[in-house]
């Protein structure tokens, strides 16, 4: 995990508003959202991102998923990951369950109390491959 600074990106795609709660039972939104991503709106050589916006609250409240691409067209669902500090969480490994992994270490990391507060602006996961993800969660900045 390191900290960086990010620029802000907007990413056009297909979006689904739901809560953790929900993905965590079977019929979750996200599944789908992916399939649907993958069969119908997957660009050729355009990098895929996931972007988590519009929190409602924190971890347990409701929050928009966007997949896509700055590179896409034909967009339903315009998303931005804004610009600010980010923590980034390598992922490696058989996809979708690298990346499920990688949550379970993003949410183990920030229940610790001494963890950088997140922000709940946005975050992301952003894709280099079938089997390489860095998923980026916002934080607030440091103090001065």
């Amino acid at each position: 995990m390191q900290a960086q600074y990010r620029e802000a990106i907007t990413i056009h795609g297909i979006s689904v508003r739901t809560n953790n709660r929900t993905e965590s039972a079977p019929g979750g939104h996200i599944p789908a959202l992916w399939q649907r991503y993958l069969t119908e709106h997957l660009q050729p050589d355009a990098q895929i991102v996931a972007v988590y916006s519009d929190y409602a609250s924190d971890v347990n409240g409701d929050y928009t998923l966007t997949i896509g691409s700055a590179q896409q067209q034909n967009a339903e669902a315009v998303a931005e990951l804004v610009a600010g500090h980010y923590l980034a969480f390598e992922v490696q490994g058989a996809m979708p369950e690298a990346v499920i992994q990688g949550w379970q270490s993003v949410w183990a990391y920030f229940a610790d109390p001494a963890a950088e507060p997140r922000a709940y602006r946005s975050d992301a996961e952003v894709y280099h491959g079938p089997d390489s993800a860095t998923i980026y969660i916002g934080i607030l900045p440091p103090a001065a």
